[in-house]
């Protein structure tokens, strides 16, 4: 979609970013500032987060890209490991719906402009973003989702953040791959040897 396209896309839309403090939201959020796209920017607070990251976001980032709004459910992970009797797994991925959905969808739902929901996710992190759309309708937030950094590769990531002269979330420079939740559940064995290491 070239530039023009693009601004009569959006005109009179809100751009809701959702920022995770993770490499690729970041370029995104900076990606917005290179193309004087206005965007607000919104954090899933999981209770499971590493104190790194959320000093990140308070700190280097608000800086960076402006006051970034924290939301959150109910219950943050340990009440709702509690209340559930069970940690979530990969079949069964009620933290990702109770801590990060849900909350999104509420706080969309309280808006009453034209918005877009905006997500930093690349086609070659996964199988299953490999066949995202760059545009599309989601039910789940009745809104419609722009992913503009589809096609970037992390070099493009890392190029990014150098030209803002803004480091990465500081995990990332101990070994760690995922900066969401510490840990997710979806962590690889490389992972939780990090986390043995660097948070026992």
């Amino acid at each position: 979609m070239n530039r023009q396209d693009l601004c009569n896309k959006l005109r009179n839309r809100t751009v809701v970013a959702s920022i995770s403090g993770g490499k690729d939201s970041t370029a995104m959020c900076l990606w917005f500032l290179e193309q004087g796209i206005p965007f607000e920017r919104v954090h899933q607070l999981t209770g499971w987060d590493n104190p790194v990251t959320l000093d990140y976001l308070r700190g280097e980032l608000a800086r960076a890209l402006g006051p970034i709004t924290e939301i959150r459910g109910p219950r943050l992970m340990r009440d709702l490991i509690l209340h559930k009797g069970m940690f979530p797994s990969r079949q069964i991925r009620f933290c990702t719906r109770e801590l990060k959905i849900q909350p999104m969808q509420r706080y969309l739902r309280e808006r009453d402009d034209d918005f877009v929901n905006a997500i930093g996710i690349r086609h070659d992190e996964s199988r299953d973003r490999a066949s995202a759309l760059e545009w599309e309708w989601s039910e789940t937030f009745d809104c419609e989702v722009w992913r503009p950094i589809l096609s970037w590769t992390v070099d493009d990531v890392i190029a990014i953040h150098k030209r803002h002269n803004l480091r990465p979330n500081p995990l990332y420079l101990q070994g760690a791959e995922r900066v969401g939740c510490w840990p997710c559940i979806n962590s690889r064995k490389s992972e939780i040897r990090l986390l043995a290491v660097t948070d026992p």
